[in-house]
């Protein structure tokens, strides 16, 4: 038997050194999906030799020393190498290869890499500023982002997002989306992808919706040694009347204590509304001096609930001009948004200036099926209908198959024959619809008994409404929160509503008078 024929021994213990230092499963699961799409196939998968060669590349060997290890010719593995593992890693990146001396560092910047166990969090101000080209140290991190240890798909994704703010130098970025499509772990992947860029790592949770006084007083705390002076005081006021209020009216309807609630924080803001003003003139400084990563997680907390989508609570318009100042000012950082509603300033500034950008996350795809299969479900013809019905929903799909392990003993094909239930999913689903106006849900009725998608004219004729801008608007502001989707014709714009959303309408959602 030649050299060159001869078959691989053992090759899965070869160069496993590698999982000390690398997130191999993870990057494994990647490069498949990226391989499924340089070939265009569903069914290609990473194959034992190619996560060899890739142990070995992590482990620094050379194309020459992998051969050797693996008793094979050196021309065959270089030869593998071009064609396939560098193609997949080009595919997953968006950069090319142009040595094996590369791949390290580049799957090292998209965050395979694992941690050490003496990296701890902690809250030490930068002293000195290094340049974004480098791995910086000594990195400040305020916040907890979520684990994302599990983690499907969204290679694209994450590509385009670390190209605009590290290649194109984003300012603002939004990430949009429909609940539990997974903005949040998107964000979370991509802070641990791109951590290293950059001198400060802030996280806020929104989803308290806490007042800006709040929101810039632990970001300037973080980036600024300056006293905070009338900001604080402000801050100090705001909760000490709130406490107060809330005390005072514990035993009135809910609905005059949410009043007197959104009275007082506008009032508040009104006591000194420069000050607002100023703190965020001296958070652009400190993105100036230093190279800031700052995600705000929950954006749409800061909206009001029964209206069109980007109308700010009382008292939270200033959260707009947050926005703008970041977007438009010149400065080395990047905010990072994730929101189910899309802000009126990123729809604004994302058309004058690619500074700002936004993304909105779609279906899962095939990379749904690492969810079933970690669910232990086999039927694997069903996955792709299976996906279809819960429009390529992580939470949708990791709540179902649950139910469908627990009730149908893991059988996707009788689950699906007994009417595709929502399950705990419609919890996330009644949270978005609570948002919605009167004319948003009348509108999204209208489009469940439809059974194909519908044109504006037939919307028209189902509703007892002039055809005025309200209309228009209602369907912009539908579509900005990704529970409708538009559907190109030949002579006009269909829309059209996700299968579990129309699941919902019909099983659970109740048409409002008007």
């Amino acid at each position: 038997m030649t050299q060159r024929n001869k078959p691989l021994q053992i090759t899965a213990q070869k160069f496993i050194e590698a999982e000390a230092c690398w997130n191999l499963e993870q990057l494994y699961a990647d490069l498949t999906a990226a391989k499924q799409e340089y070939a265009t196939s569903r069914k290609q998968r990473l194959t034992p030799l190619e996560k060899t060669y890739l142990r070995g590349l992590l482990c620094n060997y050379s194309p020459l020393e992998i051969a050797a290890a693996l008793h094979r010719k050196c021309t065959g593995i270089r030869v593998d190498l071009s064609r396939g593992l560098y193609r997949y890693i080009e595919v997953l990146t968006l950069q090319q290869p142009k040595d094996w001396k590369e791949i390290p560092s580049m799957l090292e910047i998209y965050g395979y890499k694992q941690k050490s166990s003496t990296e701890t969090l902690h809250f030490t101000l930068i002293n000195s500023a290094q340049t974004p080209q480098s791995a910086i140290e000594n990195r400040t991190e305020w916040g907890l982002a979520v684990d994302t240890s599990i983690f499907y798909g969204r290679t694209t994704e994450l590509a385009n997002l670390r190209q605009w703010i590290l290649q194109e130098n984003s300012r603002l970025v939004a990430i949009l989306g429909m609940g539990g499509i997974g903005k949040t772990a998107l964000a979370s992947k991509l802070r641990n992808m791109i951590k290293d860029q950059f001198e400060c790592l802030i996280w806020i949770d929104l989803s308290h919706a806490p007042l800006l006084a709040d929101t810039l007083v632990n970001l300037i705390e973080c980036l600024s040694d300056r006293p905070l002076g009338d900001l604080e005081k402000l801050r100090l006021v705001s909760h000490y009347k709130k406490n107060f209020f809330q005390a005072a009216l514990a035993l009135r309807e809910q609905a005059q204590l949410e009043f007197s609630l959104d009275s007082l924080i506008a009032s508040t803001n009104a006591i000194e509304p420069t000050i607002i003003a100023e703190a965020i003139h001296r958070l652009i400084h400190c993105l100036q001096k230093h190279r800031c990563l700052i995600i705000l997680d929950g954006w749409e907390a800061v909206f009001c609930t029964g209206q069109l989508t980007g109308n700010y609570r009382k008292g939270y318009e200033v959260y707009g001009e947050l926005l703008k100042q970041v977007g438009e000012l010149q400065h080395q950082s990047c905010l990072v948004l994730t929101s189910c509603e899309k802000p009126k300033e990123i729809a604004a500034l994302e058309s004058q200036n690619q500074s700002v950008r936004s993304l909105k996350l779609g279906s899962l795809g095939q990379a749904a099926v690492e969810i079933f299969k970690n669910k232990g479900l086999s039927e694997e013809g069903e996955y792709s209908k299976l996906i279809e019905a819960y429009s390529g929903n992580p939470l949708a799909l990791k709540i179902v198959t649950t139910t469908i392990n627990d009730m149908f003993g893991g059988s996707i094909a009788n689950f699906l024959r007994n009417g595709q239930l929502l399950g705990d999913y419609s919890d996330t689903l009644s949270r978005q619809f609570h948002r919605l106006s009167a004319l948003e849900i009348q509108l999204l009725y209208i489009m469940a008994k439809e059974v194909k998608p519908v044109g504006c004219e037939n919307l028209y004729s189902n509703i007892q409404q002039d055809r005025d801008s309200e209309f228009l608007k209602a369907l912009e502001s539908l579509l900005r929160r990704s529970l409708i989707e538009t559907v190109p014709a030949e002579t006009e714009t269909l829309f059209a509503l996700q299968p579990a959303i129309e699941k919902y309408l019909m099983s659970v959602a109740r048409l409002p008078k008007l």
